[in-house]
C-alpha cells in the first residue's frame, strides 16, 4: 500500500497491495465499472477491496471523532445580498438578457418590467445570493478557530 493512501481515506479509491492476486482482480473490476460509468459497481469494488485488505493484509480503518455543536445558519449582516434576473423566454433559444447584479430586488423587478415592455418576454430566471455564517445556539460555545 502506498504511504499516501490511508485505508481510512474514503475520498480516494484504495490502492492495491503489490503481488496480491485478489487485490489485482478487484482493481480490474473497479476499473471496468468506471469505464462503464457504473458508479454503484465501482463503489462495490472499492468496498470489497477495502474489506479484503483489512482481512488479508492487516490494514485498519482510521477513526475520526466528530463533536456535535448545534449551530444556526444566518445571513451575514456585514455583506449585502445580491439579486439578478435573466430572460429565459424564447421557443428555440433563450433571450439571455440579464439585469446584472443589483443590491435591491426592486431594481431587478423594474428591469424585468422594462424588458417585458420592450420585448413582450414573460419568463425569467431569478437568482439570489448572500453570505451565511454559522452561529452556535448554545450560550458560551466558542467558534472553532480555522487551522492554517
Amino acid at each position: 500500500m502506498r504511504q499516501d493512501d490511508s485505508p481510512g481515506d474514503f475520498g480516494r479509491p484504495p490502492a492495491t497491495v503489490p503481488d496480491c492476486e485478489t487485490c489485482a482482480e478487484l482493481a480490474v473490476q473497479r476499473d471496468e465499472a468506471r469505464a462503464r460509468h457504473d458508479g454503484s459497481a465501482e463503489t462495490d469494488a472499492n468496498v470489497l477491496l477495502r474489506r479484503h485488505q483489512r482481512r488479508e493484509h492487516g490494514t485498519t480503518r482510521t477513526r475520526r471523532t466528530f463533536r456535535y455543536v448545534p449551530y444556526s445558519i444566518v445571513q451575514d449582516a456585514t455583506a449585502m445580498p445580491e439579486y439578478e434576473a435573466r430572460c429565459v423566454s424564447g421557443d428555440e433559444e433563450e433571450c439571455g438578457a440579464e439585469s446584472g447584479l443589483r443590491l435591491d430586488p426592486t431594481e431587478v423587478e423594474e428591469w424585468q418590467r422594462r424588458h417585458t415592455q420592450e420585448t413582450r418576454h414573460l419568463r425569467y430566471r431569478r437568482s439570489f445570493g448572500d453570505y451565511a455564517v454559522l452561529e452556535p445556539t448554545q450560550p458560551g460555545v466558542r467558534h472553532p478557530q480555522p487551522q492554517p
